[in-house]
């Protein structure tokens, strides 16, 4: 009997381990983000070794740790798309109006006030638990989202597409290179939109439309509607550095084109990243609404709100 609690005491303690880390989106607490999006380290000296610019293959990664936590490295950009403001539409507004981040700094706080030259999308961040993240309830991040968090995205190219494949929840982005179109009027939205791919000379360039507009831009709670049109640009400028620059444009929410930070990905070597028993390769850091809700009901939302945990549902 004393083995079996022993062993039911460790399962609890792995999941509520699994549904803290599930829910470094959410948090349990507003996440300050300033410019520098926290620690970063001092930017490493230019990697000189050969490189075929039209191979980017690999994993890259913006993490200033290569992966699992920390924040973005030295000159990659933080996790916002943009620091220049952007221009909404009265639709647009009213939908920025209407998200309510857990990512900034907090609203109305001291230190928000200190930043006016931020745009107010940085600085109105409340407790998940008062917010409306739909990834707090393990919903996709979609495009561009999914590329600003800090951790791990390996790229593969095949002959008609290249695939990313996140870190962050696991999940799976399909770039189309055969040569096809974007539908025009895409008949189902997508989390993950419908994109296409192509070189122009050492630059890949990929366009995309059809998203699901219930997914924001960035962690600060931009929002787009479902005619946001995506163009990435992704150069490889060093064997080890990945730059990638965006423009957002979506006549419905925005009146003009919205022109992101550049961002820099850094290339991990194959065997990085491991688990404490040697296996290695990405890790399957997925959102599981079974962890993440608990983790909400006894965590998240007693401490946005002040009110003790609800109590569990029953089982049948």
């Amino acid at each position: 009997m004393r083995a079996d609690r022993e062993a039911a005491a460790v399962a609890i303690s792995v999941r509520i381990l699994s549904a803290l880390l599930c829910a470094g989106a959410a948090g349990a607490t507003v996440l300050i983000a300033q410019q520098g999006n926290g620690p970063q380290r001092g930017a490493a000296p230019r990697d000189t070794r050969p490189f075929n610019a039209r191979e980017i293959g690999g994993v890259w990664s913006r993490n200033s740790n290569g992966f699992g936590g920390g924040g973005t490295c030295a000159d990659c950009g933080d996790r916002g798309y943009s620091l220049e403001w952007p221009e909404f539409t009265p639709d647009g507004q009213q939908a920025f109006d209407q998200n309510i981040p857990s990512y900034g700094r907090e609203k109305d706080s001291a230190d928000a006030k200190a930043h006016p030259e931020e745009h107010i999308g940085r600085r109105r961040a409340q407790p998940p638990a008062l917010g409306n993240d739909l990834y707090g309830q393990c919903n996709p991040q979609g495009i561009p989202r999914a590329l600003l968090y800090p951790d791990p995205v390996e790229f593969y190219q095949l002959p008609d597409r290249v695939l990313q494949h996140f870190e962050w929840h696991y999940g799976l982005r399909t770039i189309w290179t055969d040569g096809r179109k974007l539908p025009t009027v895409p008949d189902l939205p997508r989390w993950w939109g419908y994109a296409v791919g192509r070189w122009e000379g050492d630059t890949f360039v990929v366009e995309s439309t059809g998203y699901e507009e219930r997914t924001w831009v960035d962690y600060f709670g931009y929002p787009h509607s479902d005619a946001m049109h995506l163009e990435e640009r992704y150069r490889r400028t060093a064997y080890d550095t990945l730059e990638l620059n965006m423009t957002l444009t979506d006549s419905k929410f925005y009146a003009k084109p919205w022109k992101s930070q550049t961002k820099r990905f850094k290339l991990l070597p194959k065997d990085f990243i491991k688990t404490p028993d040697g296996w290695a390769g990405l890790l399957e850091d997925i959102c599981a609404p079974v962890d993440e809700l608990e983790f909400n009901r006894v965590i998240r939302d007693p401490a946005g709100t002040g009110k003790p945990p609800v109590p569990p549902p029953a089982r049948r």
